[in-house]
């Protein structure tokens, strides 16, 4: 399997790591992201809490609080739980097409 998230090879500006989660910039689109290390679509709902936290604090640090959301889609990987921060004026079309979108 060749799964770019799996890899994360270029880490740039990382927020937080531990065991289970990654948050960096993503390399595309150059916002904080949350990348689950292992390759799944489902992690225990307290791991989802924890992740989905300090993705906030990370989007806070970046773009100040109220100013952004979670946007839990997966766009280009699509079986590789990963999540992005993004400014709320900055909505891709893909993103209000598919849903996905938590207000945090």
């Amino acid at each position: 399997m060749d799964c770019e998230l799996c890899t994360l090879e270029r880490k740039t500006n990382i927020f937080i790591e531990n065991d289970f989660f990654i948050i960096v910039d993503c390399d595309s689109c150059f916002v904080p992201m949350a990348v689950w290390k292992e390759h799944t679509m489902k992690i225990p709902e307290s791991d989802e809490y924890v992740m989905k936290a300090l993705l906030l604090e990370a989007g806070e640090t970046r773009f100040g609080k109220n100013k952004f959301y979670i946007d839990t889609v997966q766009s280009r990987v699509l079986d590789h739980l990963h999540w992005h921060a993004r400014k709320y004026e900055v909505r891709p079309t893909w993103v209000q097409e598919r849903g996905g979108i938590d207000e945090g």
